[in-house]
């Protein structure tokens, strides 16, 4: 295939099902090789023991080098900045995203989702990647990110805006007139605008805090979560947890940027780490769901026997969080088509893997397809396939997709590096759970869902993300 050298083996990999091209380049190759992805060389390896200490930050900083992404995030790598940045921006992350913080935002979650169900039983269907699309969208900026505008500000707007934002990130590093990265360019500007005279007063209490705290990434952390902690005990209607915008800030805080327009940035940053996350998790796992029948009714079992005979017709919290095969659904979607294939580490030493020496700044990627394809728990070590029978959901979909493996010690799959891995796993892989969840459990107790395009995942595109081609991701509900 003729391709350009920014391009790489970019275009092939997202003509291919991912699974497929990397398994294939994996027995061609061996553990270790290498791929130009969007303007960057990557070594894709698939030895877990040589991976552990990159991924442990032994050597290795966490860093995503793809240009597009530097020019509309900002090069601030929170991740990379070391124990004393990363390790109280975590603790932060954590505690906004813990449970006492899922449960706070549950009620607003369930609104968002029950109103956009609402338009697709109207209609009967849903395009569901588009829809995806604006429903990750919406739980971003309104319920996770939680941004808050004057009425100045028309939100529908603002969120065009991000959307305009986002659609960019992944796109060629050539900002064309018309192009997507030129449009997501202009639409960062006039963001960072606006959020910055809304921010003003914020940021600046936020920056006097941080400067009577020594500009202390710990300190300024510990604060956030006790001032939280205390005004729930006050009896407000606070969650108890800190925002997640103030927690985003404080990475970028510990990293030197200071000034308003970072403090701008962060919403962004949250608004980003929600929205794609969302809306790639339901996307992939409604594409599954929707062709297996058997699952469907599993599901919608438990609904009936169990969730709803406990905690009664309405959906709650504590109820999303007590559902087992749906919980091992979504986990077996997320281990075959994965929301995300990892994050890259660049080395600061060299790396030895097997026969192989890779030098200090080269990237290397535990890449989620490949390394769920060599699962030992689920591969016989067959290479005469073009996929492992247990990743190839194109031909194999009942014996592929079994939620069932989830439940077992004996089955449980041992690798699943959808959400990242160690002290770098995705802070909100909780949210995108029970975001899922919710969703899955309000359509299946009333619907059985069909795609009306049956191979629509076999001709969609799929990187950086699996995206349907166009008018082929309808989802026909049928009312149960």
């Amino acid at each position: 295939m003729f391709t350009l050298p920014i391009l790489g083996d970019t275009v092939a990999l997202a003509l291919s099902e991912q699974s497929k091209f990397m398994f294939t380049r994996y027995k061609k190759y061996g553990s270790v090789f290498r791929l130009n992805l969007l303007g960057r060389p990557m070594y894709i390896l698939s030895d877990v023991e040589a991976l552990r200490g990159p991924y442990r930050d032994e050597g290795a900083v966490p860093e995503v080098p793809f240009p597009t992404f530097k020019l509309l995030m900002g090069d601030f790598n929170v991740p990379g900045g070391g124990k004393h940045v990363h390790g109280p921006w975590r603790k932060a992350s954590l505690a906004a995203l813990g449970p006492a913080g899922l449960q706070a935002m549950f009620p607003a979650v369930l609104r968002v989702m029950q109103s956009h169900l609402a338009e697709w039983a109207a209609a009967g269907q849903v395009d569901v990647f588009q829809s995806a699309r604006r429903m990750g969208l919406e739980l971003a900026v309104d319920v996770v990110a939680d941004v808050e505008l004057s009425p100045a500000v028309d939100r529908t707007w603002f969120k065009q805006q991000v959307e305009t934002w986002l659609y960019g990130m992944w796109g060629l590093p050539v900002p064309l007139p018309g192009s997507a990265l030129a449009k997501a360019l202009a639409a960062k500007k006039v963001l960072l605008g606006v959020l910055g005279q809304e921010l003003a007063a914020d940021h600046a209490a936020y920056k006097d805090k941080w400067t009577e705290l020594g500009s202390s990434t710990a300190a300024m952390a510990d604060d956030l979560v006790a001032r939280a902690a205390s005004a729930a005990a006050e009896g407000t209607k606070a969650s108890g947890t800190p925002r997640l915008s103030h927690v985003t800030r404080l990475g970028l805080f510990g990293l030197g940027a200071t000034e308003v327009e970072h403090s701008a940035l962060s919403v962004l940053h949250a608004i980003m780490g929600a929205a794609d996350t969302t809306r790639f998790a339901l996307f992939n796992t409604w594409a599954l769901v929707a062709q297996s029948p058997r699952v469907q009714d599993k599901l919608y079992e438990e609904q009936q026997k169990q969730v709803m005979e406990e905690f009664g017709p309405e959906l709650t919290y504590k109820a999303a969080c007590s559902m087992p095969y749906m919980d091992a659904t979504v986990k077996e979607c997320m281990r075959l088509l994965p929301a995300s294939a990892g994050g890259p580490r660049r080395l600061t030493a060299e790396l030895k893997a097997g026969d192989v020496v890779l030098p200090a700044g080269s990237y290397v990627w535990m890449y989620s397809w490949l390394l769920h394809c060599l699962d030992p728990a689920c591969w016989d070590g067959d290479t005469s396939v073009d996929v492992p029978a247990h990743m190839d959901w194109r031909n194999n979909l009942e014996g592929a997709f079994r939620p069932e493996r989830w439940l077992s010690e004996e089955t449980r799959p041992k690798h699943y590096f959808t959400f990242g891995y160690g002290t770098h796993l995705c802070a909100g892989i909780n949210l995108a759970y029970l975001e899922i969840r919710t969703m899955l459990a309000l359509v299946v107790r009333k619907y059985r869902l069909r795609l009306r395009t049956p191979d629509m995942l076999t001709r969609a595109r799929y990187f950086p993300f699996i995206e349907p081609a166009a008018g082929t991701d309808t989802v026909l509900l049928e009312a149960r």
